[in-house]
């Protein structure tokens, strides 16, 4: 027989994190089962009081452990259909706990940024199989949006290849963003980066800056980023150069990290990532230099099935501190297909899992609008 929204118990690890806690309150508002996973239980609780404000027939409850020391024995205890992992940053992980997770029958979503630890949880498909569970890796902005808006370009344009395709991101100044997220950046800032296909010379993090114009916000200073897209996109779309990038509202504070990406670049003995609290904290000093509102760009330059030339570039603009909630919309998206339409097993990325038009969907009642140009 199959089970109820409510029957079925989420975990979320990391759960009262920046994106973990807009995970949650989605799916309790779903009717799920939500259990809130973090080694602090005082900010776990804050989350669950102001979730029951809103929602007072929630079923939510914390689970507070440490979840690279404890996570078998909790899941024995909890026996959750579905495991969120929003702990990281991903850049540095083994796949300890997506292999704990779905070698006890759980299927497994990720929000993983990091290009190795994507390709890892990719090699776990068998065992994923043997234990007849769905696993999937990087449901977050990218490679869920960055596809889905590909897939859409490419069946609305005819395009039969993409001769280049830039993607890039950059969040309101005073958007709210996580310890986690400023390590994984501050990991590869001035650092080589690991090639991709297409490739002809090395990138470093951080570098090539160009100047990205957004329709109704500032525009942005953009610089070298690492995603997953940039060993994932080649495998789903014929793409000749592809390219990743990232940037801050305030060019001043763009400019300082630009900088320390030299000092790293040219052999200072730096590791950025080390500092993450403090510097997350000093990037906080440059508040009155912006806003809350940011943006995502997708350009591409393609010929269609006729030869003709194509140049378009797709937006996203958030306003209003709604930036977070999209790299949220994949795992919840995906959790309802995991759990109600029985999606195929195996381990996989989260390439042309979601469409442009769910994931729009999702945009409903938030200040988020999309466009094409």
């Amino acid at each position: 027989m199959k089970q109820t929204n409510k029957q079925q118990r989420i975990l979320v690890l990391g759960g009262y994190g920046t994106f973990g806690r807009r995970i949650v309150k989605a799916l309790c508002s779903k009717g799920f089962t939500l259990f809130v996973n973090g080694r602090n239980k005082t900010k776990a609780q804050v989350l669950l009081e102001n979730i029951l404000k809103q929602q007072p027939d929630a079923k939510v409850m914390d689970a507070c452990f440490d979840v690279f020391v404890e996570l078998k024995t909790h899941l024995e205890k909890i026996k959750p259909d579905l495991v969120i992992h929003c702990c990281g940053p991903f850049q540095d992980q083994d796949t300890a706990i997506a292999q704990t997770i779905i070698t006890a029958g759980i299927h497994y979503i990720d929000l993983a940024d990091g290009r190795a630890y994507c390709q890892n949880i990719l090699k776990l498909n068998s065992l994923a199989e043997q234990n007849q569970v769905t696993a999937i890796t990087g449901a977050s902005t990218v490679p869920t949006l960055s596809s889905a808006v590909l897939l859409h370009l490419q069946k609305t344009f005819h395009i039969k290849s993409f001769e280049s395709v830039r993607i890039g991101i950059s969040p309101g100044q005073k958007t709210s963003r996580g310890l986690a997220t400023t390590q994984a950046v501050l990991s590869y800032v001035g650092q080589p980066l690991k090639p991709w296909p297409g490739l002809n010379k090395t990138k470093f993090g951080w570098q090539d800056t160009y100047l990205q114009p957004y329709p109704g916000i500032k525009n942005r200073l953009m610089g070298n980023c690492e995603a997953a897209d940039l060993d994932l996109l080649h495998q789903h779309f014929p793409i000749n150069k592809l390219s990743f990038s990232a940037g801050m509202e305030s060019k001043l504070l763009h400019g300082l990290i630009w900088f320390c990406s030299w000092m790293v670049r040219l052999g200072l003995p730096l590791k950025l990532a080390d500092h993450g609290a403090r510097l997350l904290s000093v990037s906080r000093w440059f508040d009155f230099l912006g806003g809350h509102d940011g943006g995502m760009h997708v350009e591409i330059k393609a010929l269609d099935h006729h030869g003709t030339h194509i140049s378009k570039t797709w937006y996203v603009i958030a306003k209003h501190n709604d930036g977070p909630q999209i790299p949220s919309i994949p795992a919840i998206i995906l959790a309802e297909k995991i759990l109600n339409q029985n999606l195929a097993t195996g381990a996989r990325s989260s390439v042309n899992q979601v469409s442009l038009t769910e994931y729009s969907d999702a945009f409903q009642g938030l200040a988020i609008q999309t466009l094409i140009l």
